[in-house]
Parts: structure tokens; sequence; C-alpha cells
């Protein structure tokens, strides 16, 4: 401003500012203000440079000064500041008086911005290094040095550790053991214009001389990157402190005040108590080195431990206030880890395989019925190793058993009146009928939470048992990705080399960083960073974040982590150095340049195999070619029609995903979709006036000629019906072929791969009889019943399927957007299976309803599969036939026909290189397979079953317990050789690093999904290299949406929710085209997709050894509830063998009608009886034999109770609807044969109700079926 009338070259200081009515309004007017109210001072002088021009040095009075003179709560002041500051030239010139426009510095008033994205910063966090000097607790200090010594092994760890887990373990005990101060991390340190130091926090524009510090966070996050060790470093760091009692809280550790002296021994125990000394760990030395015990001492310690009170205050005081007794906490060295379900085994044996036996006491608490024991007894664990549902069912601590809480308030009786009497029927809530937690009781050393991100909510149960109840000194986070997407940059790493990137080194790993180096608003508003600061302010509780007594000492995470360049609104305009402090002070992390100096893991190999698809996959492929097609077409690519309408999303979505699945196998269409197809796209092509444009019908036109090639192939039909992959087998017995084979040619011979499974057991369990391919024929007509008839329901009761609309959207059938293929599931020798399987199909044969006499059913057998099956299928063997001189071996001979036979190839090009590629590698690697849809799971399991090869299925939908259990068996044991894993599993905290081989069945398009998963098995312990291939068709959708979804960026792989998301990937889809195919492709060899060597079928090495590994069920996790429930896991344990087989299990894969009986309509016989019930006898022949041990038939007619029966029984009425009837499991065979009784009619023994209540009491006669309330129950069941 102009000055004429000051002095030059002294700085004069103004206590008033003249009044200038010009500038009332502006700058001017809040310098008066706050210089008036004195939150500002001001010296004056004449520029050297202009002495036009004064200069004014403004001095602001720190708000940590003067707080009972200077009023700090006036907004207009703080508004007026606001206004000073943003205005004021901090640079040095003008502090020294030069008046210089040019260089002019403005004071920045926002938070100084940190460069760099979430994931920049994240990766950039520096390694730290534990200090043993900043220990000074004498114990902590011994543990830190014995962590970090090299030379020697931590005592009870097996394991010898790297050194960048020797840092991490000892940067946990150090943060555990010192109790330090932090700088506010809402406050930055700045320098002023005359060089003195101040404190500044841009969001609540405050000033400060001092620094204000939080007490340092005595947890964190353990986010070492996946595959490197977390858990070890775990166990590590609870080995170092074992037995350390955590700290009495200051406000309660005050020494007792007792009414007489002590004895020296309690002032001892007393002071040892309240100082958290570890006398375990001194006794051990004295013992160790002196031989002595300390019986004595050691016994008077664990009477007394160490404890401290709380005071209760009253909820109320009045005159009739009585004070609560104080709570008492007692202090355990114990650590409480809380792992998701699928993990608990894995932790187990993680602390089984590197620590010594007895060495930790862990309990286990993995049941939800199990209780927690006393706190007297919980206190003595070293770890309590929770599954997170049982760790959130301490919530019910306070209530009863029906949820009910106590009040405030205590509330008069007003329950009803035991009848006439005056005395109340009570059900009031009591307060010794509430649970009471044992955990609340304890102050616990530490609490570990693996995968923890998800107590980031803290709404959860878990986050709200953990805040209530759990007293620890300590809480860690233990997970690779702390946050959503917030994963280390070897993961990304890992992406890129699946994208064909170049191998891991330094500069690829700084080209990644570069990549999501800069702030994007995209990535760094939500997710991750939201994640991160609700972790670290509900479960860890680091202040300034976390809520306290006092109001102004809670902070809002999104008001200091981002720079604001605004005074009220956000503007999210970048991270500020706040969070960087912040998460250097809760994160515990190495460097991937400081652990590759430690470790060397071994290489990593990953490719894409292009196959050239089979018959069979191209004819799926064009058939989703055919419905996109048809439906762009008729739809006229408008209205909710169309596919790729907004409002189609649903449906849309299912189709892509089935033909995404497609690519491994796909029977979801039948022949009346094709048919319902050609005839819904004719009639649209012959209709006149329709927009159709001519590309559009020469397309659609096209596209229909080739419906007619899928509808001559007789193996697509009956694949299609059964919903079976097929599989082509060269030199089957020449016999038995015709009934076996999918199609009516027989070289090579087509048939699906569960009748090739039950094939393969008909002729293996006969290896010892003379002729093992007696009755193959017959088998092979009841196996292929389903393929060859196509008359299928799906449940009883259910109309046909031809009778079911199979159309829905414009030129799209139902099947193709609702969901997999239901398939019909025959007893499997797999242990698992990914779901619990739905019913089987029910197979109904057309019969004739008159009556049909015996002459007249024996007049044509010559035409009947069931008088085939009774002329082809012997009797069994009877005793004196059963020693042949065969007996003993187990193999068939050389010369056998059997033994020429051989599996060549497969109607899956994927399947078959799978195959191939597992049996070239299985014996020397295990091997990891990642499949997506339940559909493939099942088809790779049973062809792992045909070949003998041992495997396990871990599915999304498996119990938490199963899929733990077999994560560590797989992982231990040498037998298991295969793991197939639904990749939506992928991400969870596994550890499969004995699997050097993976495959992807179907590309995933997803590079953090793939990358986690390659992670599973490329880890920490990996000896072998590991070779990933992924699987795709050639020429097909799926080929070009991988190509498309490597050239996808980040952004875009985030923004796309489901990849159709993608633009480009939707029109990959619209633009789909038939895939020609060639004429020898339809026939014979050309149909299959060949196996690289051809596979013995029957008599395989080692067949034996497989079928008796296989024979027992898993175990049942579950209790049955309803009859519904009961027959569901019947249904269950009989088709897959996986569910629970208490009693015996009758599989009904198929029913055939027996018209044998002239008195009686067809009923339903079962298709597999009972164990001495051969699939080779003729149905006549069984029903003889079964009626001739029952005994004599009864002299005269049915008595009251058998008429009933008669009336009721769908069986003797010939109720074909039951044909084909679900498995039902007896306790018995007397049951099985009493069902027979009753379905033989004329044989149906007469019995009244009292012989049936009685018959229990009495001893089953000789050759007579057991009679009574077993009977009686399982009549009922079958009404």
């Amino acid at each position: 401003m102009p000055e004429d009338d000051q002095d030059g070259g002294e700085w004069r200081d103004i206590a008033q500012l003249p009044p200038l009515s010009a500038f009332d309004e502006g700058l001017y007017a809040h310098v008066q203000k706050l210089t008036s109210f004195g939150w500002i001072r001001i010296f004056s002088r004449r520029a050297s440079a202009e002495p036009r021009y004064s200069i004014l040095r403004i001095y602001i009075l720190p708000f940590d000064v003067g707080l009972r003179l200077v009023d700090r709560q006036s907004n207009t002041l703080n508004l007026a500041l606001r206004s000073l500051v943003g205005e004021l030239d901090v640079s040095t010139d003008a502090w020294d008086g030069f008046y210089a426009p040019r260089k002019a510095k403005k004071f920045d008033m926002w938070a100084t911005e940190e460069e760099g994205s979430l994931f920049w910063m994240f990766n950039r966090l520096p390694s730290l290094t534990p200090s043993v000097g900043l220990v000074k607790e004498k114990y902590a200090r011994e543990a830190l040095e014995d962590l970090l010594d090299p030379a020697s092994l931590l005592p009870g760890l097996k394991t010898q550790l790297y050194p960048y887990q020797r840092r991490s373990a000892g940067l946990m005990v150090q943060r555990e053991a010192v109790a330090s101060l932090e700088l506010d991390p809402r406050l930055e340190h700045r320098i002023a214009p005359d060089g003195s130091s101040y404190y500044y926090s841009a969001r609540d524009m405050t000033f400060l001389r001092h620094p204000r510090y939080y007490e340092a966070s005595r947890g964190g996050v353990l986010a070492e990157t996946m595959g490197l060790g977390k858990t070890l470093i775990c166990l590590a760091t609870i080995l170092a402190t074992k037995d350390h009692l955590p700290k009495i809280p200051a406000p309660y550790s005050m020494r007792p005040v007792r009414p007489s002296v002590a004895r020296l021994a309690d002032i001892a125990i007393s002071a040892t108590n309240r100082k958290s000394i570890p006398w375990k760990v001194e006794f051990r030395r004295i013992r160790h080195a002196t031989g002595d015990e300390m019986v004595s001492c050691r016994e008077k310690l664990m009477q007394s431990p160490a404890s401290y009170e709380i005071p209760i205050p009253p909820t109320r005081w009045n005159r009739k206030t009585i004070e609560p007794p104080p709570k008492k906490m007692t202090l355990a060295p114990t650590t409480i880890i809380v792992v998701p379900r699928n993990l608990c085994k894995q932790w187990q044996s993680e602390i089984k395989k590197h620590v010594h036996k007895d060495v930790l006491r862990v309990l286990v608490m993995d049941d939800t019925k199990k209780a927690l024991p006393l706190p007297e007894e919980l206190r003595l664990n070293d770890i309590v190793l929770f599954t997170r549902s049982r760790f959130e069912m301490e919530i019910k601590d306070g209530a009863d058993d029906l949820g009910r809480r106590l009040g405030t308030t205590s509330r008069e009786c007003r329950c009803s009146y035991k009848g006439a009497s005056r005395d109340r029927d009570c059900q009031c809530l009591r307060a010794d009928a509430l649970y009471d937690s044992p955990l609340k009781h304890l102050h616990f050393k530490r609490l570990i939470v693996d995968e923890g991100h998800f107590f980031s909510n803290s709404g959860s149960v878990a986050a709200t048992v953990a805040n209530k109840l759990i007293a620890a000194d300590h809480r860690w986070v233990v997970s690779g990705t702390p946050a959503k997407d917030l994963l280390g940059v070897e993961v990304d790493m890992s992406a890129a080399e699946n994208l064909w990137h170049t191998p891991s080194t330094k500069d690829s790993r700084d080209a990644i960083l570069n990549q999501r180096r800069h702030f994007s608003t995209k990535d760094d508003l939500g997710g991750a960073i939201k994640s991160l600061g609700a972790l670290a302010t509900h479960f860890l509780r680091i202040k300034p974040w976390c809520a306290s007594d006092t109001p102004d000492e809670h902070a809002e995470w999104d008001d200091y982590v981002y720079r604001h360049e605004h005074a009220r609104k956000r503007t999210y305009s970048g991270f500020s150095t706040c969070l960087m402090r912040t998460m250097q002070a809760m994160v515990v992390k190495t460097t991937p340049e400081d652990v590759e100096k430690d470790i060397d893991l071994p290489p990593l190999s990953h490719e894409v195999v292009r196959l050239e698809p089979s018959f069979y996959d191209k004819l799926t492929a064009n058939l989703f070619t055919l419905v996109l097609t048809a439906n762009a077409v008729t739809s006229e690519r408008t209205d909710v029609d169309y596919l790729f309408h907004k409002n189609s999303l649903k449906a849309r979505s299912q189709l892509i995903s089935n033909l995404r699945q497609s690519a491994f196998f796909w029977t979801g269409f039948s022949e009346a979709d094709v048919l319902a197809s050609l005839k819904s796209s004719n009639g649209y092509l012959s209709k006149e006036g329709t927009a159709c444009t001519e590309p559009d019908r020469v397309l659609l036109t096209e596209t229909l000629a080739f419906a007619d090639t899928i509808l001559q192939s007789e193996g697509w039909k009956s694949l299609s019906r059964s919903h079976e992959l097929g599989l082509f087998v060269e030199d089957w017995p020449s016999e038995s072929a015709e009934h076996w084979g999918f199609d009516t040619a027989h070289k090579p011979l087509l048939t699906g791969v569960s009748q090739l499974l039950e094939a393969q057991k008909h002729v293996n369990e006969r290896v010892t009889q003379e002729d093992p391919s007696e009755g193959l024929a017959g088998a092979g007509i009841r196996a292929l019943a389903a393929a060859r008839h196509c008359t299928a329901k799906n449940d009883v009761g259910d109309k046909p399927e031809a009778e079911k609309s199979v159309m829905t959207k414009s030129g799209i059938p139902i099947s193709s957007i609702d969901g997999e293929p239901i398939l019909r599931r025959r007893a499997s020798l797999s242990k698992t299976s990914p779901r619990k399987p739905p019913k089987a199909f029910k197979v109904v044969k057309p019969q004739k309803k008159q009556r049909r006499t015996k002459a007249a059913n024996k007049s044509d057998t010559g035409s009947s599969d069931d008088a085939l099956l009774s002329a082809t299928a012997p009797s069994p063997p009877t005793a004196a036939q059963e020693h042949t001189p065969n007996e003993g071996k187990t193999s068939l001979p050389t010369d056998s026909p059997f033994l020429r036979s051989r599996i060549i190839g497969t109607t899956s090009a994927k399947l078959s290189y799978l195959v191939s590629q597992i049996l070239k590698h299985y014996r020397q690697e295990k091997i990891l397979v990642f499949y997506d849809g339940d559909n493939v799971a099942y088809y790779i399991a049973q062809m792992l079953d045909l070949l003998h090869i041992k495997h396990e299925i871990y599915a999304k939908s498996l119990a938490a317990h199963l899929k733990s259990e077999y994560v560590v068996r797989f992982d231990q044991e040498e037998q298991d050789r295969v793991l197939l894993m639904d990749v939506r599993n992928a991400a969870f905290g596994l550890n499969i690093r004995s699997a050097s081989r993976i495959y992807f069945v179907n590309p995933v398009c997803r590079p953090d999904i793939e990358a986690q998963a390659i992670k599973r098995a490329h880890r920490i312990g990996q000896t072998r290299k590991v070779w990933c291939e992924t699987l795709v068709l050639k020429n097909t959708v799926e080929e070009r949406m991988l190509d498309r979804s490597k050239c996808m960026t980040r952004s875009e792989h985030r923004e796309a929710k489901v990849l159709e998301d993608d633009g480009d990937i939707r029109q990959i889809i619209q633009s789909a085209r038939i895939i020609p195919v060639d004429e020898h492709e339809s026939h014979g060899y050309g149909q299959m997709a060949p196996l690289e060597e051809p596979q013995q079928l029957w008599s395989r090495p080692g067949w034996e050894q497989f079928m008796g590994s296989r024979k027992h069920p898993a175990p049942s996790g579950k209790k049955r509830k309803s009859r519904a429930e009961d027959d569901e896991m019947q249904d269950y344990a009989a088709t897959d063998g996986s569910g629970p087989s208490k009693g015996k299990v009758i599989r009904r894969g198929l029913a055939f009608v027996d018209c044998t009986d002239a008195n009686h309509g067809p009923y339903a016989v079962d298709a597999d009886g009972e164990e001495d019930d051969s699939d080779d006898e003729p149905i006549l022949d069984r029903w003889q034999r079964r009626s001739s041990a029952l005994g004599p038939p009864p002299e005269q007619g049915l008595d009251a109770m058998s008429k009933r029966l008669n009336s009721f029984m769908p069986f003797v009425n010939g109720d074909e609807s039951l044909i084909g009837m679900r498995p039902r499991r007896v306790q018995d065979e007397s049951a099985v044969d009493a069902r027979t009784s009753i379905a033989s009619g004329s044989n149906l023994r007469k019995l009244s109700i009292g012989e049936l209540l009685n018959e229990e009491q009495r001893p089953p006669e000789p050759h007579t079926a057991p009679r009574g309330i077993g009977l009686l129950k399982e009549i009922l069941r079958l009404l």
C-alpha cells in the first residue's frame, strides 16, 4: 500500500490499524478484527526495494497459547483468519522486507499432498527394522533378541525363519512392547518464514507451537504379500512371548490396601502380578539351570492369578442405590485367533508343522455346539483358535436362550396363575438364566484376526463381539489384502505375467507401479480406502480415528486423509500426508526388494493353450450362435425381447455365463429347443411386414441351415437327453456294443461317462468269474435307458418336459438362460461333490393301460428291452458255483478281449487335453484344477474316477469344515493327487503349495482373481517350478473375449462388474458366427477329441485299491430335521456316495416296469436291490427268489389290513408315476424283503395288527423275512 508518513528500515509494532472505510468489508477489516481480539500481531516497515510500499509482518498467536485469554470458538474470527492466511506471502524475501511480486509465495492453506494412489503408497511403504535398544522391558527385549538372532532357532519352533520373517515378527514384538507417542497424523510440521517450527492442521485451520501426540497403536496390520508366511510369523511372535502376561491398565494398577501386614510371599506374589512379570519364563530358566521345579512357589502363583478390578458405577443414584460389586478381570497370556472356518484346519496343520509337540497349548473352538470352558481353564491356553462363526456366537452374552435381555429397570411379574391357585407360572427373565461369556472375564495378551478385512464393518457381529467382549492389549489383522482390492505389487506382477508382460524383475515391478501411480477419483474414493479407515477406526482403535470420550479427539477419516481444497466441502483433490503416516504406523510389510534378498521362489511359467474344438464343441458353440442370432433378428434388436436390452440384464448374464461354461461341455439344449428355435425363426422369416434387413435375413438363414447338422447327430441327441459327457471307446466287446452305444456306429463306440463307470464296475467285479462279460448287455440296457427314452420327468408329479414351453424371449430357449443343466447323478466313486445333487431323473416307459397276462408278456419278449434283459442277464452264482477256476485273481487274463478295449477320446477338447496332462504328471506332481461351474467339476471328477486317480472337489457350496479338511488332506496326504477348486474360492488365504501344476479349465478374464488363484501354489514353501496353463478353444467367442480382457486396463476391469459390461465384450458376443464343420468330423473318429495315449478301460492297474479307498462315505455334518430332508440326503448318498450313510442305501438310478404277474398291473422294480441281488439277474428270477424266501403263500385271502394296504399301494394298482421312485434307506435286508412281499401281491403274508406289533419280541423264523415295528414303519413310509 502507498506509504508516505512512516519511517523506513525499522519494524514497528502496530497495535491498532487506522480505520479505512473503503476497505472495511474486505481483507483490511478482517485484519482489524483479528488484531483487536488478539489473534494476530502486526509489525510494519517500508519495503527495501520499493519504498513506496510498506510490508506487514503478521504473527499468528498459536492455538495452544493463551487459551484463557483468547476466545477460539468464534466462527467469525475463524473465517477472518482463513481469508487472511490465503493472501499471505510466506517467502523469505518478503519476510526480510524485500518486495518482489514476481517471487511471491502464497501460503498453502490446504493439506500437503502425498503423491500417488493408494496402491502406490501401500506398495512403497518402507521395510522397517526393529531395534532392540528401543525395548526397555527385560523379557520383551530378550524375546526380540531371540527373534533377530539368525544363528539361533526360536525355542519351540521347528522351522528356520527367513530374515524378513524375523524382522516382521520382531516388529510385532517391538510394537507390542514399546509404549511410544506419535505425532497426531492430522498435524503437519512446517517451517515459518523466520525459520521457526510450527504444526498446522489444514482442515481445522489450526496453528500449534507444540506438537500434539497420541499413544501409538500397540497392534496393527500384518500385510505381507500372499504366500510369504504370515501364519509362521504369527506363530513365531506367540512363541517368543509365550507366558508373557498383558499389562494391567494404569487406572486399576494401584497397590492394594491390606487391613494388616501381609506375609512376604503374598507381597511378592502381589508385586509379581501387578507388574505382569512372566514368572513361568523365569521358573523354566531356574529348572534348566538347577533342576529345581519350584513346586511350592509355582502352586502359590497358580492359586493367585494376576487380576484387577473395574468399578461399575450404578445406573442411577438415589437413597436406595446399592453400589454394584466391581468387575474382576484376570490376566491371561493367551492369544485369541479368529479365522474363517475354511482355514481352521489349515491353521491347525500349520501349528503342527511348525511348532514342536506340547510346546503350545491350543484350544480349538470350531464347533458351534461346543461351550467355552470357564475363565479359570480358558486362561491356561496359549492359543484359543476360533472359527468366525463360533466367535460370533458369543454375541449371546447377556441374553437367555430366547434372546431376551434384562432392561435397566425391573418390572413386576404379571405372568398367568397356575390353574385356580394364586401362584404365578412365572416365565419372566431371570438374571441366572442369562448367558455369561467367559471371554469378558479375561484380559488377553492379543487378538489376531486372519483375513481381518471382514472386521472393518463395525456393524458386523464379529466386530461387535471383538469390541464389547474382548479385552486385549494388542489387536492384529493378518491379511495380504487389508482392504478391498488393495493388493501387493507382487500379485499385480503375477497378473501381468499372466497377461504375457515382462518377467518379475525390478523394471517390471516399477513399470506396474507407474501404471497405477497417480491418484484416481474412480479408484481411490471408495472401496479400499474406506475399508482401511473403518479397520483403523472400529477394530484397531487407532487414535485419533476411534471414538473417544472427548468429542474433540474424534476425527472423521475422509476429512483428513484427503487433500480438500475448500473450507467446508470435500473436493478429494488427492491424498494428504496424513494417510501415509497413518499407514506407516499401523502396517507391517516388507518391500519386494527386501524379500527377494532373503528368498528365491521357484520360477512360474504361465501360458495359454489354444485347442482345436471337437465336433461336439463346435455343435455347442453354434447352438449358442443360433440362439444369439435368432434373438437379435427376430426381436429386431429392440424392446425387452432383445437380449442386450437394458432391462434384460438377468437373462443376458445367465446366457453369457452358460456360454462361457459351454466351452468345456454343455448339454443344456434339447432337441425340442432346437426345433422350437427353428419354428420361431422360420415363422419370423416367412412373416411379411417385418423390419428385418437383408443382411440379417441372410445371416439368420445361414445359421438355421446348420441346425440340420445338429438334429442329424444321434450322439448329440443322446448326450442331450442324458446330460452325459461322451467318451469314445475302441474295441468294445461286439456282443454288447449295441446296448452301450449312444449312436448306431460302434467304431469307435460313443457312450456316457456315467455309463462307462457302470460298465467298468460291472466287469471289474467279475474278473474272478470265467466270463466277466456275463450280463454286460443287460447292464447296458439299464444304463442307457435315460439316453434312449425321450419321456423323462424331473420329479414325480411334474408334467413331461415335452409339454413345457421351451421358449421365453424371441428366439431364446428357456434352457439357455436357466442355469446349468441338472445332471442325473449315478453312484459315484468320488468321495466329494461340489453341491447336493439334484433329484435323479425318472424315466417312464410307455405302457399299455390294460393288464397283461404272463403268456402275453412272454409272447413279445423279443421286442422288449425288459425281455432282452431277462434273456441276457444270468442269475447270480449259487453256492456251488462260487468257487471258480479263476478264484483269487485280481486282473483279467492277458488274452482277454476286455484288455484290448481302450478309451481313446472324449467329446470335449478341453477334457481330453486336461486328462492327458494329468495322466502325464500326476504320479510325480500334485495338480490344481480351477473350474467355473459345478457340472464341469462333476465331469472331470467322473473322468478321474474312471482312470482311478484320487481327487477332491473344493466347491463354493461345500461346508466350511469340509473345505478346511480337503485342503489339509490334499496338502499332506500323498495319495491325493488332484484338487478341483471353484475359481471363486481362490482368494481366501488358502495354502496349496504341494501343487505345482495349475490348470484353468476356462479363462478367468480377471487378472486379480487369476493372480490370487496362482498364489495358492506359488508361495513360500514351494520347492518346484510352478506350471500354469489356461485352456481356450480356438476361433471361438471364448478366445476373443480372452484377447479383449488382456487389453483392458485396470480401471476398465473395475468399472465392468461383469465382463459383458464392457462394450467390446458385448460386441464380441453379438458378432458371434457359425464355426464351420467339415464332413469328416460328423462321424467316426472325426467326432472326438483324442487323448494323447489311449487308456485301458477294464482291470486298470490298482483298480482294487482305488475301489477300496472310495467305499467310505464322507461324514455328515448336519442332523436331518424332516422327512423331506431325509429323502434328499438319502438321494444324495445314493447317487454321489458323499452323503451320510448310516443304514443301507438303495440306489434307484433307473427303475423298470415288471409285467410278469398276470394278476396285477405293472409296478416298479428296483434297479439295484440288496447286496445279494446281481445286476445280471433277470427280473422274474429275482422276484421268484425273493418270494420263495418268504415261505409258502397264505391259504386264504387277505385280511382287512392287507386289503387296506392293497387299496393304497401304488405298486399293486399299477401307478406308473412311481416308476423310478426316489431312493430309500432301510435298516436291514428284512425291510427290503417285506417291501418285496407287499409288491408281489400274491405272496403277501397274513399279518394281523397284533402280530405286527408283537412280532419284534420273537426271533424271525428261518428263511422268513423278520416282521414287526420295523416292517410297520417301512409300510407306513411307503404309504
